[in-house]
């Protein structure tokens, strides 16, 4: 009987330790409340300052998005008017730019920039056929912005009727006319282009585009080419 109760006895106490020793291991590696509640709390800070920063990271790319387009906007059409001048007054082909009075729908004549095309532009939309030897010029109005005159030379009644006008860009507000003063060796900005004593008016070395839509403003300046003999494009 002894001998029988004796492994009972020991299985027991064997028992008895290895709960113990189980019960102190997960003591050791679990969490007490206290932990879990201050780490749910660093939790919840961390995840209102990410999107504090997210959120306000969004509004400054909402904000600068309307400057990056405006800005992509005005070098677009500044650097068509580049190309147009450029086919115009370059090349053997190529036709000199002038500053001559053109005839404007309410029966007035207006200084403009004129430039002659062979084929016209991408943007212009005849009313029938397309016509070669179209002369351009360039304006800015107040309701529609920079735009720009067009019609062929071969046309009828091309000395009794306006240019019809393609518009630009709605959002410039002025076009000025830079002169370059040798005598002083200072540019010169004008609203209107200058006259000649002889009353002939003078082309300028740039134009002086100023593009606003709201709060922002931009300006952009062209310089006009100058034709040489012979000369391409490169």
């Amino acid at each position: 009987m002894s001998t029988t109760g004796t492994p009972r006895i020991c299985f027991a106490a064997g028992s008895s330790r290895a709960e113990r020793l189980t019960a102190r291991g997960d003591r050791a590696s679990g969490f007490t409340l206290l932990e879990v509640l201050l780490a749910l709390a660093l939790l919840g800070s961390l995840l209102v300052a990410l999107n504090v920063f997210v959120f306000s990271m969004a509004e400054a790319w909402g904000r600068g998005r309307d400057e990056r387009l405006f800005a992509q906007h005005a070098r677009a059409v500044a650097n068509h008017v580049e190309g147009l001048l450029e086919s115009a007054a370059l090349g053997p082909a190529g036709d000199a730019l002038a500053v001559k009075e053109v005839r404007q729908e309410n029966g007035s004549d207006a200084a403009r920039l004129v430039f002659t095309l062979p084929e016209g532009s991408r943007l212009l939309t005849w009313p029938e056929s397309p016509l070669p030897d179209v002369e351009l010029s360039l304006a800015v109005d107040e309701r529609s912005g920079l735009v720009m005159g067009w019609q062929s030379r071969l046309e009828v009644r091309r000395d009794q009727q306006a240019p019809r006008e393609t518009v630009l860009s709605p959002f410039v507000t002025s076009l000025g006319w830079e002169y370059y003063d040798a005598s002083f060796k200072r540019w010169e900005l004008l609203e209107e282009p200058k006259r000649e004593p002889a009353g002939t008016y003078l082309v300028p070395q740039r134009l002086h585009l100023r593009f606003s839509h709201g709060k922002l403003s931009l300006e952009r300046t062209i310089i006009l080419p100058t034709r040489g003999e012979g000369v391409t494009r490169s």
